[in-house]
């Protein structure tokens, strides 16, 4: 499993060997500080501003503000995926900013799976030129999400999802259920639009597990290792349970 950045290699023997007695969370505290740093620093690049010149001309509707699109990148860089899918791609706003990601961190090999059902939209046309030749790992999908999971053709394991498409609450919620069966350990679940509805927030409860005796969280049967909220993105680190 990957180290996020601003976590030793010693910390991390020592959160785990005490794991039975600390909360689950505390080996990616780290997280928290990593993620405000680099979105601290798209906020102030010139590709944020690039980014909302051309998401303004476009149309904004429907379209992530400044706060999540950091966040967003801030997540990805911290994660440092080799494969991600994101559902609801649409003009590439968000696709932008996670290959922008991949690029800041030197993963020339990495793979975004980007889904849109809609044929009359104009799928990444956002997405800079010069990101599609940088990483080259922009692989378009058109369809329904539902018939990609059917098909198995998308890859088996993933290291990060990414949710933005229907926002319905049974939608969202499958979505969440099938991926989170695809990401490997320590693998990273992220949706746009948690305030919506309830999906997200009873998403993360579902993953929880608690001492009969104390009612606190059960560390051993808990298959998450960290979750959280910044804006209109949630996010949650998944465990697998043996």
């Amino acid at each position: 499993m990957k180290i996020g950045p601003g976590l030793s290699s010693h910390w991390w023997r020592r959160a785990k060997k005490a794991n039975r007695s600390e909360p689950l969370s505390t080996p990616f505290y780290g997280v928290w500080d990593s993620v405000a740093r680099f979105a601290a620093e798209i906020r102030t690049d010139n590709f944020m501003a690039e980014m909302i010149r051309r998401r303004d001309a476009f149309g904004s509707e429907g379209l992530m503000g400044a706060l999540d699109c950091a966040t967003l990148y801030a997540l990805t860089r911290w994660q440092r995926p080799a494969v991600v899918v994101e559902s609801g791609g649409f003009v590439g706003m968000s696709s932008a900013f996670i290959l922008k990601a991949l690029v800041d961190e030197g993963l020339t090999t990495a793979k975004l799976y980007s889904i849109e059902w809609s044929e009359d939209c104009e799928q990444g046309a956002l997405i800079p030129e010069e990101l599609r030749s940088a990483s080259g790992g922009f692989v378009p999908l058109l369809g329904k999400v539902e018939d990609f999971v059917r098909s198995d053709e998308l890859p088996s394991s993933i290291d990060m999802f990414l949710h933005d498409s229907s926002h319905s609450y049974r939608h969202m919620l499958w979505e969440f259920r099938q991926f989170w069966q695809r990401l490997r350990d320590g693998g990273l679940l992220v949706s746009h639009d948690v305030h919506i509805n309830a999906a997200f927030p009873e998403f993360v409860a579902q993953t929880y597990a608690h001492d009969k005796k104390t009612g606190r969280l059960d560390a051993q049967r808990t298959s998450h290792y960290e979750w959280g909220r910044w804006g209109y993105i949630g996010f949650a680190i998944k465990r697998q349970i043996d």
